[in-house]
């Protein structure tokens, strides 16, 4: 297999490399933050999904093999966590223990 830059990039940044980690910190905030903002349509929210995308990316950078395009991966994984976080606050509006609306008998 071809190494690509991205490639590359990603396995010294996971190997400690810090400036390898900068560029692909540098490559990566714009497109996820741009992502963020178009997912949410405000900015402090942004911010949030962003900083939540970015843990995800780099707690799971070893896991990136380079077999697509960097950029492809990386929407994947903001995609996974933005279903996550909408998943998460869509349960967390029913009190635990209380009955839900459409659950209650009519």
């Amino acid at each position: 297999m071809l190494m690509t830059t991205d490639t590359f990039l990603t396995q010294r940044a996971v190997g400690g490399d810090r400036d390898a980690y900068e560029a692909v910190y540098a490559a990566s905030f714009p497109r996820v933050y741009a992502f963020a903002v178009r997912r949410t349509g405000e900015r402090r929210s942004a911010e949030r999904l962003c900083e939540q995308i970015l843990r995800r990316v780099f707690r799971d950078l070893h896991d990136y093999a380079g077999d697509v395009p960097y950029a492809a991966w990386l929407l994947e994984v903001a995609k996974q966590v933005a279903r996550e976080q909408a998943a998460a606050r869509r349960i967390g509006r029913v009190a635990p223990g209380a009955p839900s609306a459409h659950l209650a008998p009519r």
